[in-house]
């Protein structure tokens, strides 16, 4: 499949406008990325698979073309919309894909016992924040700097938007990052837009670990099919953090990815999709 193949739409939920791409007809698999980057992160994996409807948004999280300035961009209000986006498009029987701290907020969702977790029938973590690693690493000293100076986060956050801070940045997670123009898809209107970026330091200042740590009940609970996706060599997220949440999610089964790092769907397109491929079928 091409990109030719993909249906574009919007939807606009709490004040905010959230673009997403679609195509294919089945069960719809719907991906959740992480803060900076857009859905053409997901692109690699969910062009490989058949049988599925592919539900793909940029979600506000740095990378959207639409800024909301006057909005809630905080990590909370961003798992909100989760489940709401779900209702908005009459999705049912979801399988809920998210990645980095995409997989945070997937976690945070389910704690917010909105109606919209209803419309969940299955959920995939790859590499991810969960529990006290909410954001994990130095990172967290990103998120408490811009509680305290986010004029100073924000400059950090243009560099990151440099053709070396694309580098700089993917060489964090990646085993194998892409070059060029293939990177610089990956970061969509953050790369462009000033707005979007002052938008990505709130958000950026709302992550903190009791988003993610308030949700453990909710997950302990989850009693539907889980696939951890999880990469072996991610020096934020290492396999220690998978079988934790293989522990505790009560239906969950942990599938190691050899020489990925947190961005699998970059690393290993084709084991993730294959992976993704077979969960999201099974009877």
């Amino acid at each position: 499949m091409t990109l030719a193949n993909w249906k574009e739409d919007s939807v606009e939920l709490d004040g905010v406008k959230v673009r997403y791409r679609s195509r294919g007809e089945g069960t719809p698999v719907v991906f959740v990325h992480g803060v900076y980057i857009g859905g053409s992160l997901w692109d690699g994996v969910a062009q490989r698979l058949e049988s599925v409807q592919c539900v793909v948004p940029t979600w506000p999280l740095g990378a959207h073309r639409d800024p909301a300035p006057a909005a809630d961009l905080s990590a909370r209000a961003m798992a909100r919309r989760i489940p709401q986006f779900l209702e908005a498009l009459d999705l049912r029987d979801v399988v809920l894909v998210g990645n980095d701290s995409g997989g945070g907020l997937c976690l945070a969702a389910l704690g917010t016992a909105h109606p919209g977790l209803d419309r969940i029938g299955r959920l995939v973590l790859t590499n991810c924040d969960s529990y006290e690693h909410f954001p994990p690493g130095s990172f967290a000293y990103i998120a408490r700097l811009a509680r305290r100076a986010p004029s100073l986060v924000g400059f950090m956050l243009s560099f990151f938007a440099t053709k070396r801070g694309q580098t700089v940045f993917l060489k964090s997670v990646c085993q194998e990052p892409p070059k060029g123009a293939s990177a610089s898809r990956l970061f969509e209107a953050f790369i462009t837009s000033k707005a979007s970026r002052r938008d990505a330091v709130r958000t950026t200042a709302s992550l903190e670990p009791s988003v993610t740590m308030e949700a453990v009940g909710a997950l302990r609970s989850f009693s539907k099919p889980v696939l951890l996706a999880w990469g072996d060599s991610d020096k934020f997220f290492p396999l220690d953090h998978a079988r934790r949440l293989e522990a505790d999610f009560p239906n969950a089964r942990l599938e190691i990815i050899e020489g990925a790092s947190t961005y699998v769907m970059i690393d290993r397109p084709e084991r993730l999709a294959a992976l993704l491929q077979a969960f999201s079928t099974q009877g």
